[in-house]
């Protein structure tokens, strides 16, 4: 959830460009600096990139892909137990 609302956060505060696959975000943020703004760990954060890679792609340099603008949207806005 965090890591979702990391990414908007950052596509807002920078803006996005529209790309064939997706919202491509201007800023490149790499792992070490998501997982610390967040309170993780960098490995926890290579982790949750995977589980949704579907969602938003993560690629060499910080570039980051939003695929599923709506899903990334229920990620971010889903309330904890």
């Amino acid at each position: 959830m965090r890591l979702a609302q990391c990414i908007q956060t950052a596509a807002i505060a920078e803006g996005t460009d529209a790309t064939e696959q997706g919202l491509q975000l201007r800023s490149r943020l790499s792992y070490y600096q998501i997982a610390r703004s967040i309170g993780i760990t960098y490995e926890e954060c290579v982790r949750l990139f995977k589980q949704i890679q579907t969602v938003v792609t993560y690629r060499r340099g910080g570039k980051l892909l939003v695929l599923d603008q709506a899903k990334l949207e229920a990620i971010a806005n889903r309330q904890t137990a």
